[in-house]
């Protein structure tokens, strides 16, 4: 089964810089008010419309939205936090956890955006 995402932005190019560069997607398709990205059998789809880009603030995580994207790596919580936070987002010191055999954490995009990282067990 393929999975898929739909995130909305305030700014399509940084946000596809962001999850470009941290996890690895590619872009398959992008023009002034959406991206495509792709990475293995993941969608992920980012929208940039009027209300979007007035809606959100981006100096802080915005922990009301009510549901938390889950990204598997098989990288050190170390080097992805490093990728995270050379493009604006940041992981949520110290806190993680074990979870399924899986070192676990939360973090944000450098839009606020909440999702949580799952490390470990080649991903």
């Amino acid at each position: 089964m393929r999975t898929g995402l739909v995130i909305y932005s305030s700014s399509i190019s940084r946000l596809t810089e962001f999850y470009c560069h941290v996890f690895g997607f590619e872009v398959f398709e992008k023009d002034e008010s959406y991206a495509l990205l792709m990475a293995g059998d993941v969608e992920l789809v980012l929208l940039e419309t009027e209300i979007s880009k007035k809606a959100f603030s981006l100096d802080k995580a915005r922990d009301d939205t009510p549901i938390k994207p889950t990204f598997f790596v098989d990288a050190p919580l170390e080097r992805i936090g490093q990728k995270i936070e050379e493009k604006g987002g940041a992981v949520y010191p110290p806190k993680n956890w074990d979870f399924g055999g899986r070192q676990v954490c939360d973090a944000y995009d450098c839009e606020g955006n909440i999702f949580q990282l799952r490390i470990g067990k080649n991903a």
